[in-house]
């Protein structure tokens, strides 16, 4: 039986005091745990990438009092896997809108998940941190707090991360030499081969609003190269044009993406700013609920 398969079987094991309850997901990375110790319940993260690991622990260790990522419990070893115990979400947003009947987020929601995003990447690149893995299903909501079940959003999986500068802003290698601009979801400007900067978080970040508010950007993904290419291009230049029909109330937040370049630095509360004025009558910094429709989970 593979490392993998080994991962994949974990359920019942007791590491550190705590049980191991229950599968939550697994991928390329390796396999996530919820995990129980008496009332304490928390999510471990199992992988054989010891590098990847050693970075996503620093990322949240880093972050730890911005309270825009899970928090960081421990980083250890169970036998030859590699271990992040952390503060255990909820839904991600790409299973929250799978699970919506019509694969599609209302406006109001939609607006305030944007708005949320905007904060967690503030807080990211002014760590002079960079994500560089950002979709929908890498945002996550937390745990609904009582009495009114008000939940927020939180971005996860840093495994591919990077301290991007020095604190006197001098930029700063990546040993990895990771191949980003054959990541199909990545920014125009990584898929022509440049180094992801906070603006390529963003404009992923805004590829992850389109797919939340019903734009199947999974099948655009399949669209041939070229005209893969050609259509980020365009969302860029004339937003406007290229938003579908759904997403064009979003114009102001899309023209100000396209403006974003890597000398300047990505200005957070305007985009949030802009977020705001695509829906005027919502207020964007209000409580997302998650709630329930027909025993399914429904974010309001």
């Amino acid at each position: 039986m593979s490392s993998y398969d080994n991962l994949m079987n974990l359920t019942g094991t007791h590491i550190r005091g705590y049980q191991l309850s229950r599968m939550l997901g697994h991928g390329s990375y390796g396999v996530v745990y919820e995990a129980t110790c008496n009332s304490d319940t928390i999510a471990m993260k199992f992988s054989v990438q010891e590098e990847d690991v050693r970075i996503e622990a620093s990322a949240l260790q880093l972050l730890y009092y911005s309270d825009i990522s899970p928090r960081f419990h421990f980083r250890g070893n169970y036998g030859p896997f590699h271990i992040i115990g952390m503060e255990l979400l909820s839904y991600d947003l790409e299973s929250i809108r799978d699970m919506t009947p019509w694969k599609s987020l209302k406006r109001p929601t939609l607006i305030r998940i944007a708005f949320q995003m905007m904060k967690c990447l503030q807080a990211l690149h002014e760590k002079q941190l960079v994500h560089r893995d950002i979709k929908l299903s890498n945002f996550a909501l937390t745990q609904p707090k009582t009495p009114g079940n008000q939940v927020a959003v939180k971005i996860l999986d840093f495994g591919l991360s990077h301290v991007y500068a020095d604190e006197n802003g001098d930029l700063k290698d990546d040993p990895r030499n990771l191949a980003f601009s054959k990541m199909k979801y990545a920014s125009y400007d990584v898929c022509l081969g440049c180094d992801p900067m906070p603006k390529d978080d963003v404009i992923q970040a805004s590829y992850a609003i389109l797919y939340a508010g019903g734009f199947d950007f999974r099948q655009k993904l399949k669209s041939p190269e070229d005209d893969l290419m050609n259509w980020k291009r365009e969302l860029i230049r004339i937003p406007g044009d290229t938003l579908p029909l759904m997403m064009k109330f979003m114009t102001p937040f899309f023209e100000l993406v396209g403006e974003l370049n890597d000398i300047c630095p990505v200005n957070h509360s305007l985009l949030q700013q802009r977020i705001q004025d695509s829906l005027p009558e919502m207020n964007a910094s209000s409580d997302l609920v998650l709630t329930q429709e027909d025993g399914q989970p429904l974010l309001i």
